[in-house]
């Protein structure tokens, strides 16, 4: 079967040869049933013979391997330099080994999971609380997590010690994190921490104010302005996803709803065929970030777009998800990551240059110019799904007439 894939007599032997060659055609079967490409079929099952070769040089047995090794196999690989992730972002290679390890799994090939630890136990009880108590997204799961594990690998431990954890462990561990972020990045990891140290109370293994030890990283509401581009970057941006180019509706669709509509990355990602009424011309905002569904106007420009993504291009599918990946096996975007990446490939495209370009450099963008048209807060707060107007009341700053008619004369200044 490998034989449609690679037709070097040498290619084909190292392939039989390895430990996953006797499971090859079960692998490839089940690669050609998920209707991957042939360039992907490929690569994964190169990628599958490099994990096999690496269990073998570590002792052990494909049948015994479990999500834990493949997760070591993961960090053994080299992260390339990325200015948009602190550690770098994984290659191409490491990239593909959990849909390898998935598939391998399904076929009975790896086993199921790893020995559960006893860290491992109290972070799935945390995740559980997360999602049951405080109704966190996947993603924001995700994040409390990594920070959470971190807190208890810097423990140094073999097994978490409950009793021994005190405040100043709490903060040595923050500033350690803190020293490798700019401050707004911080805020991420004091909610999860203070979130893993209110739930171990809530267990009962910590005391009830533990959390209180987690220091304040300070940051003043408005030391600085909303990132936005300029109007005429903004018509760039938005002239690129006007040309007729074959295979880029999507995503000239998924900058379209961001710059016209100022929604999320999230909420684009999530946004499912249900959700757009095209009798009313609207489109229905699940709850999202803060919890609160909205109603959007279905733009023409952005009605167009979508209506020849749909027609032209989105592939057929199951799935209700508006959005899909552009090869196959065509699923649903899994990270709202991928909608960033695609607005830094739109910026670099119009020539929009600075820090930090991603799909939430849109959002503000949206914001900025409603209020420097006049729109008031609470316009403003609806489009942008706020549930405060003091979200909303950081683009004040950005209202240059109307701050020009309210600004003091500089003292001593000229009369």
């Amino acid at each position: 079967m490998i034989e449609r894939y690679f037709s070097q007599a040498k290619v084909l032997i190292r392939l039989r040869s390895g430990s996953v060659g006797p499971y090859l055609p079960r692998f490839v079967s089940a690669l050609e049933q998920r209707r991957f490409s042939r360039d992907t079929i490929r690569r994964y099952i190169r990628g599958a013979d490099s994990l096999c070769r690496w269990l073998d040089g570590q002792g052990v047995a494909v049948v015994e391997a479990n999500q834990g090794h493949v997760e070591r196999y993961v960090r053994q690989h080299t992260r390339l330099p990325d200015i948009h992730y602190a550690q770098g972002r994984l290659c191409k290679a490491a990239l593909s080994v959990p849909c390898i390890a998935t598939v391998l799994r399904e076929q009975g090939i790896l086993s199921g999971s790893a020995p559960v630890s006893n860290a491992d136990a109290w972070l799935a009880r945390f995740d559980n609380h997360l999602m049951r108590v405080h109704g966190l997204a996947p993603e924001s799961r995700h994040h409390y997590l990594r920070y959470a594990r971190r807190l208890i690998q810097s423990l140094q431990m073999s097994e978490p010690d409950w009793t021994a954890l005190n405040a100043q462990q709490i903060r040595d561990f923050i500033c350690c994190e803190a020293s490798k972020r700019k401050t707004g990045s911080c805020r991420l990891v004091i909610a999860a921490i203070r979130a893993f140290l209110r739930f171990l109370a809530a267990e009962g293994v910590v005391p009830p104010n533990l959390h209180r030890a987690v220091p304040v990283v300070r940051e003043w509401r408005h030391a600085s302005l909303p990132q936005h581009i300029s109007t005429e970057e903004l018509e760039r941006v938005l002239q690129i996803c006007r040309l007729p180019m074959a295979g880029c509706s999507r995503d000239a669709c998924i900058i379209l709803m961001m710059a016209r509509l100022g929604m999320r990355a999230g909420e684009v990602r999530q946004l499912n065929l249900n959700d757009v009424d095209w009798i009313e011309g609207e489109i229905h905002v699940r709850a999202g970030k803060s919890r609160r569904e909205r109603t959007l106007p279905l733009l023409d420009e952005v009605g167009k777009a979508l209506g020849v993504y749909l027609r032209e291009e989105r592939p057929e599918s199951a799935e209700r998800s508006v959005f899909l990946t552009l090869y196959p096996p065509y699923r649903p975007l899994a990270y709202s990551a991928t909608i960033s990446r695609i607005s830094r490939r739109i910026f670099e495209e119009a020539g929009v240059q600075g820090p930090r370009l991603g799909a939430h450099r849109l959002r503000h963008t949206v914001a900025t110019h409603m209020v420097r048209r006049g729109s008031s807060f609470k316009e403003a707060a609806d489009v942008l799904g706020h549930t405060s107007l003091k979200s909303t009341a950081i683009y004040a700053k950005l209202d240059e007439r109307s701050l020009q008619k309210v600004a003091l004369p500089w003292p001593g200044g000229v009369e």
